[in-house]
């Protein structure tokens, strides 16, 4: 359920946005303003051409013809700036939110990031934020622009003809700003949302599990599953299509009622003689600058609405505890790694309680356990994406003892659990985890991983690898990202069920180059391989 803020927190979130743009809008507002005065200098000076056109004197129309040309063309050249300009500031605006909002989810605490669907997360990221910027860049500048050109025109309207200016205020369809509209456009707004969101959840997990839900034969439940989705938000979106049509079908008809209404009016006078042609014709074109500055405030309300979902959607996506950035620690001649008395729980169920483990140089540690005894949790603990509860994790270097912290976490060269390539080159995969200044040659890195197959592709190491590493066979990814994290060269190992995808015979070629190359590192093995377990020095069985 999204949590409803005030239009305060909403107000707040745009202002603390628009940070770093301020000057370039106010340049935008003020062109514009100057756009609007030439409008109205059009009107005045066109209703003067025509009063001179059908003078029985011989007036002079040169210099008025020359200042319409003028006010016209640079009025032209103005709106086609300002055009450019706010789209510029708009597309800016939505890359750095989207940016912003990404960062906080990329750096979310553990027990925040599984509560959020990476589908439900790319619909806020994309559409929200494109949403918020629109209202920051274009829509509120627009709004005050469209008051301004509005009662501008009204004031020059009362100036020739108060009573028109009155009536053509009077039916104006004004009604649409009231409360129940705004509640109605919200709660549309909000089920859209909510079903986009829920779509793409959907759609994610197909794409992603495609050749999974071939496999099972379960593709026609999922396809049914986006179907019914597909379908909910077809109907939510007729029905905020049908409450639009039936809004814009009242307001058009009141627009061409004002419209009627001038142009009867000026008949009536310029036949009375109270007015002259030039008049009539300033009649018809302020009603024009009146009623679309109307309608244009109208069109305002469903994106102000919009934007206070989507900023809604936004605040509760960057409202949960973020990692704080600090300074990468690299560690030299780190020599132990101390698991102190360490306790975590999920909810009410401890999954360590009074853990110990002492890691050294050159003694190879093993972790043993079934699913769900707290290997993963201990990975995560050491990673320091979570913290414990009770206990300390220390570390020893050259400078002495220290605790662990996200700070420490450059050290660790890290090998997850299943495939974790990124598409794009085995190169551009090899040097992701790389830091400036150490790590090792690249081919010695791909002989420990027993990898060396990768020169004998057809690109080598350029070769282009798809989606989770689609287009290599599990074992191929798995010792990819083993080079990879060897490539970084760090002082601790950290690796989980590094030889699951393997055969037995380059399980056993692989456990030997590792143990080898990293006999100066400290070095866990998260695994269920027995004979790997059997060659560590430690052995640590979860039960």
């Amino acid at each position: 359920m999204i949590k409803h803020n005030n239009l305060k927190h909403h107000i707040r979130l745009a202002w603390s946005m628009s940070e770093g743009y301020r000057s370039k809008l106010l340049l935008y507002f003020l062109l514009e303003l100057i756009a609007i005065g030439l409008s109205l200098l059009f009107v005045y000076l066109s209703k003067r051409a025509v009063d001179m056109a059908i003078s029985p004197e011989d007036l002079p129309l040169k210099w008025t013809l020359i200042g319409i040309v003028a006010s016209v063309g640079v009025g032209i050249g103005i709106r086609a700036y300002t055009g450019w300009l706010n789209e510029r500031i708009k597309m800016m605006l939505t890359f750095q939110l989207q940016r912003h909002m990404l960062d906080a989810q990329m750096l979310s605490v553990w027990k925040l990031i599984k509560n959020w669907h990476t589908g439900d997360i790319q619909v806020r990221i994309q559409t929200d934020c494109e949403e918020v910027a629109n209202m920051i860049a274009k829509t509120v500048l627009a709004f005050v622009l469209t008051a301004i050109q509005l009662l501008a025109s009204m004031a020059f309207l009362w100036y020739m003809d108060p009573m028109l200016a009155l009536m053509i205020l009077a039916i104006s369809p004004l009604f649409l700003f009231s409360k129940i509209y705004f509640q109605r456009m919200r709660k549309l707004s909000q089920e859209v949302k909510g079903e986009e969101s829920n779509f793409s959840n959907i759609l994610q997990e197909n794409l992603r599990f495609r050749l999974l839900i071939r496999a099972m034969g379960i593709f026609p439940k999922r396809r049914k599953k986006l179907t019914n989705s597909q379908q909910e938000l077809f109907l939510l979106k007729m029905k905020q299509l049908n409450f639009s049509t039936y809004t814009q079908g009242v307001m058009k008809v009141s627009i061409n009622a004002g419209y009627l209404l001038t142009f009867i009016w000026g008949i009536y006078r310029l036949h009375s003689g109270q007015i002259s042609f030039g008049t009539m014709t300033a009649f018809l074109q302020l009603v024009a600058r009146i009623q679309t500055p109307i309608l244009a405030l109208i069109t305002f309300i469903p994106g102000f609405v919009r934007f206070r979902v989507s900023a809604d959607r936004l605040l509760e996506l960057k409202s949960g505890e973020i990692e704080p950035q600090i300074a990468q620690q690299r560690l030299e001649g780190t020599t132990a790694l101390e698991i102190q008395d360490i306790s975590f729980r999920y909810e009410d169920k401890w999954v360590l309680d009074h853990f110990h483990l002492h890691l050294r140089v050159g003694e190879p540690a093993a972790i043993v356990g079934p699913s769900g005894k707290g290997k993963t949790t201990l990975i995560r603990l050491l990673l320091s994406l979570i913290q414990a509860e009770k206990g300390q994790i220390v570390l020893t270097d050259q400078a002495g003892k220290r605790p662990l912290s996200a700070a420490h976490r450059i050290n660790f060269a890290y090998i997850p659990q299943g495939n974790s390539l990124f598409s794009g080159t085995i190169r551009e995969n090899l040097m992701l985890h790389v830091q400036e200044g150490k790590h090792i040659d690249m081919d010695q890195a791909l002989y420990v991983a027993c990898a060396e197959f990768v020169m004998e592709l057809p690109e080598g190491v350029d070769t282009v690898v798809g989606e989770s590493g689609m287009g290599l066979s599990e074992g191929q990814a798995q010792r990819i990202a083993i080079a990879r994290a060897l490539m970084h060269d760090g002082d601790i190992w950290l690796f989980d069920e590094v030889t699951s995808a393997l055969d037995r015979k380059t399980a056993d070629t692989l456990i030997e180059r590792l143990l080898h190359y990293g006999h100066h590192k400290l070095c866990l093995f998260v695994t269920h391989d027995l004979n790997l377990a059997n060659r560590c020095k430690q052995r640590i069985y979860l039960d």
